[in-house]
């Protein structure tokens, strides 16, 4: 038995409801995303979603939809109760889509991440854990922040350590913030979660300027305990 962990992005552009024709450039990519969490959720009991979140805010197995960013799109188990958009973190909408779309309808939760905490090891097996996490958003002119080098060069690092493995690659909360890497504190999660093992499989695109990652790990319950020893 083990515990199946996945990070996926956490962008609104990447719904075609939202972003119209930009979607198409990342549809390939999504796609390889959704597969990745559909071999992971084949066999758990429920999914876990980990994000950034300020506000720290938890919630349990709800519906909701997109509409915050312009389009009425349900997102959700069938049959969960309907919640306020206002009430669930961006993190949990877009980890809800990519779980519909996945077609895992378990009862699902989310626990938001405030700072460079660690995730608990965990206690039992068939659990999927979804880490919502995006790389720096100053990649390209196209990005949100000013294309900066420091940027580019964490976002290599970053897709370096999901394919090999090793120390998480953290340049500091300051640095951190002058480039755009706002999940820093999910990624910092996820390192507490897998430790220095590479996933299985990864995908990582920057179609617009942010670095978005696709990856994939199946941890055994003492694979998950020495991950925590190295923290």
């Amino acid at each position: 038995m083990s515990t199946s962990v996945v990070v996926v992005p956490g962008a609104p552009v990447l719904v075609p409801e939202l972003s119209g024709a930009a979607a198409g450039e990342s549809a390939a990519q999504v796609d390889a995303v959704v597969a990745m969490l559909r071999a992971a959720g084949a066999g758990v009991d429920s999914p876990l979603v980990r994000g950034t979140d300020t506000a720290g805010r938890t919630i349990g197995d709800v519906s909701s939809s997109l509409v915050r960013w312009g389009a009425e799109v349900p997102v959700g188990r069938p049959g969960a109760p309907q919640a306020d958009h206002e009430e669930v973190p961006d993190a949990a909408l877009i980890a809800w889509w990519l779980l519909d779309r996945a077609g895992i309808d378990l009862p699902r939760s989310f626990v938001g991440v405030t700072a460079a905490g660690r995730l608990p090891r965990l206690q039992s097996a068939n659990t999927l854990v979804v880490v919502v996490a995006d790389g720096p958003a100053s990649l390209s002119p196209r990005a949100p922040v000013p294309e900066d080098p420091r940027g580019v060069a964490l976002d290599a690092d970053l897709t370096g350590w999901l394919r090999n493995g090793g120390p998480l690659p953290d340049p500091g909360d300051a640095v951190a913030q002058a480039v755009g890497w706002w999940s820093r504190p999910a990624w910092l999660e996820l390192s507490g979660l897998v430790g220095h093992r590479a996933a299985v499989e990864s995908i990582s695109w920057a179609p617009f300027g942010v670095g978005y990652h696709g990856a994939r790990w199946a941890l055994s319950l003492s694979d998950s305990a020495a991950a925590g020893d190295q923290e």
